[in-house]
């Protein structure tokens, strides 16, 4: 493709300054050819259009990975952007210096990240692997194309011990037998949650293979680690497959046998994540405690043997040791700038009492886009609905601030810079109003470090300690 007539000088990164730079004759003949009167309205439709098209095909892998390779690139040296795209004015071309590169409109950009989010490490890696190996189904030639350390990682999870010091040829016949370890298998398929179990039934169902260009890369990464499973690509589709060995082993495990394991198993994994995501911090030691109280109908139940290694693999979640206990901590607060404010956060939910909550309803934090609609947070929306700022972008700040919020500061400064960001008009005239929107937020959010009691529930319940503990005053006094 000849990019000159798409060139333009870089400048400002938005749609329609972007459309404004571009060559005269081309924009004069696209808006004859679409029929428009105005860049304001092509600007609107390629908006519309892309949002539809992605909306339509977010689910499907390829477009993952091509979203995401076009947004590592953006700005490079490296051309990834697709002929079609260029022309539908969805990146923009730019001399930068002996090479052509592109950018990605915020606009566009800001669709690409709502929509596909961004891909995990494992999802990356999955990918790339599945579009480098063919389709094999024998278990040693597959096992032979992997690396020594891709070797012993699936001997440690197999929980084979002494592979350190193997030569790769003897431990391709260990990872093997193991692979065909009726016993190891079972014991392999008692740490799985549901979706890993029924993707195993699945495939048990369709002869040890599925194609599937939608398929949950969480779901299956656990299975592809533990070498159960390998992803294949070919002619543009997706396979997920069993070597021969391990389906004719896998015959021979009666599934229904573990089916009670793999329920207890999720039920700890759904209350960690939704525990994690309500209060940031979960202690390790409450963990009988809290499994029992939401599952054991008043009697006092263990938690299975294997709940540290599904937690572990939870998306989201990081485990931490301090030198009296672990915890199970949202990811975010891992990052070194957090550090503080975890200590923070474990020190006063030792404090404060942990508001009781039904499992119905502790059970949609274990998703992680999951956050309560308040009175407050609609008020606000209204008044940026009649601001004129488009009603994507109002649910995107929105989740943002109540992320922000949650974390135990109500951060106004940032939440200003970010609201401006997003097109919001800041004045000496309405920022008294708008700090009053986002102070009735913060003091109806669920905060971390009040276990996961809202500033205004805080506030109520220490007024009634306050009034029970004058009302027992008041009866001493009168007798």
């Amino acid at each position: 493709m000849k990019y000159e007539k798409y060139l333009i000088k870089k400048g400002k990164l938005d749609l329609l300054s972007s459309l404004k730079s571009l060559d005269k004759n081309l924009l004069n003949k696209t808006l004859k050819e679409s029929g428009m009167s105005s860049l304001e309205e092509l600007k609107n439709a390629i908006i519309e259009e892309f949002e539809m098209s992605l909306d339509m095909s977010k689910d499907d892998q390829f477009t993952r990975m091509y979203f995401e390779r076009l947004l590592n690139h953006e700005n490079s040296e490296w051309m990834s952007a697709y002929q079609q795209d260029i022309e539908n004015f969805l990146v923009f071309v730019y001399e930068n210096g002996d090479y052509y590169s592109y950018y990605i409109p915020i606009e566009i950009k800001e669709i690409i990240n709502r929509l596909l989010g961004s891909m995990t490490p494992e999802e990356k890696f999955n990918l790339e692997n599945a579009a480098n190996t063919p389709i094999v189904k024998d278990l040693k030639g597959l096992l032979d194309t992997l690396s020594v350390s891709d070797l012993k990682h699936i001997g440690g999870l197999l929980h084979v011990n002494r592979l350190s010091n193997k030569p790769k040829k003897e431990l391709v016949k260990i990872i093997y037998s193991a692979l065909t370890d009726k016993d190891k298998l079972i014991d392999v398929i008692e740490r799985f949650i549901d979706k890993e179990f029924d993707l195993l039934k699945d495939l048990m169902i369709n002869k040890g293979t599925i194609q599937n260009n939608n398929i949950n890369m969480e779901t299956y990464h656990f299975l592809y680690m533990v070498g159960i499973v390998f992803l294949f690509r070919r002619d543009n589709k997706f396979y997920v497959s069993m070597t021969d060995d391990v389906y004719n082993t896998m015959k021979k495990v009666n599934l229904n046998s573990v089916q009670k394991i793999v329920d207890e198993n999720t039920k700890v994994y759904n209350l960690v994540r939704a525990m994690v995501e309500l209060y940031g911090v979960f202690s390790y030691s409450y963990l009988d405690y809290y499994y029992s109280l939401y599952y054991g109908n008043g009697e006092e139940l263990d938690t299975p043997n294997n709940a540290l290694l599904f937690c572990e693999r939870a998306d989201n979640i990081d485990i931490i040791h301090t030198e009296h206990n672990m915890y199970f901590i949202n990811r975010i607060l891992g990052q070194k700038e957090f550090e503080p404010l975890l200590d923070d956060i474990i020190s006063r939910q030792e404090s404060i009492k942990r508001k009781p909550i039904k499992l119905e309803k502790l059970l949609k934090y274990s998703n992680y886009d999951y956050y309560e609609e308040t009175e407050s947070k609609n008020k606000f929306k209204k008044y940026l609905k009649r601001k004129n700022i488009p009603s994507d972008t109002i649910e995107i700040i929105i989740k943002i601030i109540s992320d922000m919020y949650r974390l135990g500061n109500n951060y106004i400064s940032a939440s200003i810079e970010m609201l401006q960001d997003y097109g919001v008009e800041v004045t000496e005239n309405n920022m008294q109003e708008i700090i009053k929107y986002l102070m009735d937020i913060y003091n109806n959010s669920r905060i971390w470090s009040n276990n996961g009691w809202t500033p205004i529930e805080m506030r109520k319940n220490y007024e009634d300690i306050f009034l029970n503990e004058n009302s027992d005053n008041v009866d001493s006094c009168e007798s």
